[in-house]
């Protein structure tokens, strides 16, 4: 983390100690006014952007929602951030409060302003966020499974591709979760946002997780924030000069949203998701357990038009559950497994679990709490034995396979 320690909010003003050092926000009616601009409509902000550069359009739209979300929609705090991280400009100073409050409420740029810079500064906040999003995790395997969900998504949200819809298929353990969870982060522009399908297989959920994801007025009722969606995903985004893609939705386990014993027309979730994809030609990226497949590979003509925008059965993302050799070398290494012969078939066998990935994981987990309490830097074969002596608990997480 950077040199922010605390936030706290003392008699109506914002504290912020940074670096050991503490500021008080004390806000203003414009203050006031300002905050509202940066918490307000998405919709709203993207046209207030409109005369941003392409490179860095998307970027400051993204650094407003960061505002928005992490820093209580204080332009005053982005900059203490901003400081802590060590930005500077060309003449080797902090860029000013006045700066950072005009880049987020959509003000910079008129008529002149440093898209280059201001894209180095966007990209650091970023790696920042990321950093704090996996902060206390291991850093991100890219196993086998990772790279075919990767390309697979790419593949889709691209205006080139006349199959917009993708589908991704795999037990618990296979890893959708975590390839889902870390493709939005790396793609965090707003333009890609994933969310876990709702218990509650009803419209007005999905609307409402998307509507938080897209930062939609709480204020608005459920009609008005379908609008708001609708308007959000008709805007392509252009992540470098020249480069527009869709936007795109990845929902998990969405074998959630079925509805058992009633007609295959009368699923309230999967049409309304159908509508918005058909009316608007965004990505859409289904992942669900095995189970559902055969539902939506019956030979209904409901969901034969599922699979139809799919391109087939054939084009069904199946990710494996079990982890080749590599990988789980790969996860060794992260871990900082001694190199030692009798380490990999401790592996091997925790990875044969009806568990997929989860449980190797976890026993390397707790390997490494045994290290750390040596002093050790690395796990070694008898820190593994030590685990796999442990009754394996089936880790919490995605659906398993009904």
């Amino acid at each position: 983390m950077s040199n922010i320690q605390t936030a706290e909010r003392t008699n109506g003003n914002l504290a912020v100690t940074v670096a050991g050092s503490t500021g008080a926000i004390v806000p203003t009616n414009k203050h006031l006014a300002d905050r509202a601009i940066i918490r307000g409509d998405v919709n709203a902000a993207i046209e207030r952007f409109a005369h941003y550069p392409d490179a860095v359009r998307e970027g400051a739209l993204w650094l407003r929602l960061f505002t928005q979300q992490k820093l209580n929609g204080e332009h005053a705090l982005l900059w203490k951030l901003a400081c802590a991280l060590g930005l500077r400009d060309a003449s080797g100073n902090n860029p000013s409060d006045q700066y950072w409050y005009q880049v987020v409420t959509g003000r910079y740029f008129k008529p002149g302003g440093d898209a280059k810079r201001l894209k180095v500064y966007i990209d650091a906040i970023r790696a920042h966020a990321l950093r704090q999003e996996r902060a206390g995790m291991i850093g991100f395997v890219e196993t086998d499974n990772w790279t075919l969900f990767r390309d697979y998504v790419d593949s889709r949200r691209t205006f080139s591709s006349s199959c917009r819809v993708g589908a991704v298929e795999g037990l618990s353990g296979a890893q959708k979760t975590s390839c889902r969870k870390q493709y939005t982060a790396l793609n965090n522009h707003r333009e890609t946002v994933g969310f876990e399908a709702p218990a509650r297989a009803t419209r007005a959920r999905v609307v409402q997780k998307l509507a938080e994801l897209y930062q939609v007025a709480e204020s608005k009722n459920v009609g008005g924030k379908e609008v708001e969606i609708e308007r959000f995903l008709k805007s392509a985004v252009t992540i470098e000069v020249g480069e527009a893609k869709p936007r795109c939705i990845i929902i998990d386990n969405v074998q959630r949203l079925f509805r058992p014993n009633v007609q295959p027309d009368q699923q309230p979730v999967f049409n309304y998701l159908h509508e918005l994809q058909d009316d608007i030609g965004f990505c859409l990226i289904l992942m669900w357990v095995p189970s559902f497949t055969r539902v939506i590979t019956s030979n209904d003509p409901y969901w034969a038009q599922w699979v139809g925008r799919i391109g087939g059965p054939d084009e069904i993302l199946r990710l494996d559950q079990k982890l080749p050799r590599k990988d789980l070398l790969k996860f060794a290494r992260e871990f900082r497994v001694v190199n030692d012969p009798e380490a990999y078939p401790l592996l091997k066998k925790w990875n044969a679990t009806p568990w997929g990935c989860r449980v190797p994981v976890q026993k390397l987990e707790k390997a490494r709490k045994l290290a750390n309490a040596e002093s050790s830097d690395e796990i070694s074969v008898d820190h593994l034995r030590r685990v796999d002596s442990e009754p394996v608990i089936p880790p919490a997480g995605e659906e398993d396979e009904q």
